[in-house]
């Protein structure tokens, strides 16, 4: 069958170029061709790209330094160029504890009024050292053990990415790394919120540097009256077992001196309970020296415990006796210098009286 211009028609009786609607309408549309007409035919589909799921990259394994033993000498609270300096120029210092916070960075290369991670320990949250600088000074140096105490989870989520990517550099120095954190209230402050939340320190620290020794604290009044109990000490070790899959470096636990010094047998259980964690007792930055005699009995009872190589102290220590004898020293040499000003202040007058 054929259309009014003697296309062919299709089965249903529809022209195959589309010049009419059919037979029964021949002629109602007619079109002028130019050229022969070419039969329209059905497009073929487009061939099936077939996308093949990518895995995400694999993360790269993290190499930190193994964890050292505890008997460190601590330069405490380096959030100072000044401080960092000192600390690095002294041979006898083989571990330093530096403090980081979300603050802001004064000096040449700071704005002094963004919020940047920085070393400051609050209430104090200006500093001339950033968290950056500090990494790249310690690195440099190549010696010293470095232990980042964070003061609030933001720090610890900024800061952490950047130490990943430096993390090769100090195990090939054989620097050990210390993520450190008050993550549970503790004595004196027990109805206290801790600024960095214990499961979100640990989620943070597993995602960005696997594998890093870990430090945990309690938020704790130092010089308060309260000892470490046995709730503390339960509390902490839960909190690790239910870590205990992401925390794949060493566990330190950082006690206050002074209030552990008031009951031992709680820190006791808690290092048994933890096989291969240390504690390391400490003096805060705003906190008077504790008794040189309070660190030998700590030492000695833990000693005596066979626990002596898994405890470490960073702490200031005073000694009375000590001090007593500087003093009178100073006080002789005092009352001997005013005996010398009035014997030559009087003189002149006696040899006048002559």
């Amino acid at each position: 069958m054929e259309c009014t211009f003697g296309c062919t028609l299709n089965a249903a009786g529809l022209c195959l170029v589309g010049c009419t609607l059919g037979p029964s309408k021949a002629g109602t549309l007619p079109v002028e061709w130019r050229s022969t007409p070419v039969l329209v035919t059905e497009r073929p589909p487009p061939p099936r790209v077939v996308l093949e799921a990518k895995r995400p990259p694999r993360k790269r394994g993290m190499r930190w330094a193994p964890m050292p033993s505890p008997q460190q000498v601590w330069a405490h609270s380096c959030v100072t160029r000044a401080k960092l300096e000192a600390a690095l120029k002294d041979p006898a210092i083989t571990a330093i504890e530096v403090d980081v916070a979300m603050g802001y960075l004064t000096g040449p290369s700071g704005s002094g009024t963004a919020l940047v991670p920085v070393m400051a320990h609050p209430p104090v949250l200006t500093s001339d050292l950033s968290f950056q600088t500090f990494l790249d000074e310690v690195i440099h140096d190549g010696r010293r053990h470095v232990k980042f105490d964070f003061k609030d989870l933001e720090a610890v989520q900024l800061c952490l990415p950047l130490l990943a990517e430096h993390s090769e550099k100090l195990a090939a120095n054989g620097q050990a790394v210390w993520l450190n954190a008050d993550v549970l209230p503790g004595p004196g402050l027990r109805s206290w919120r801790c600024a960095v939340p214990a499961d979100a320190f640990f989620d943070a620290a597993q995602r960005h540097c696997p594998g890093a020794h870990l430090s945990l604290g309690w938020k704790a009044n130092p010089v308060g009256l309260e000892s470490y109990t046995e709730a503390d000490c339960k509390a902490m070790a839960e909190l690790f077992r239910r870590h205990r899959q992401s925390a794949k470096g060493g566990i330190v636990f950082a006690v206050a001196a002074r209030a552990a010094s008031k009951n031992l047998d709680p820190l006791v259980a808690l290092l048994a309970q933890v096989p291969g964690s240390q504690l390391l007792f400490w003096t805060g930055t705003w906190e008077p020296p504790i008794l040189a005699a309070t660190k030998g009995r700590l030492r000695e009872a833990f000693a005596a415990l066979g626990l002596g190589s898994r405890c470490g102290f960073d702490v200031r220590t005073v000694d009375p006796p000590r001090l007593f004898w500087k003093w009178m020293a100073e006080m002789t040499e005092f009352v001997a210098g005013i005996g010398n000003t009035i014997a030559r202040a009087l003189t002149p007058k006696l040899l006048a009286i002559q």
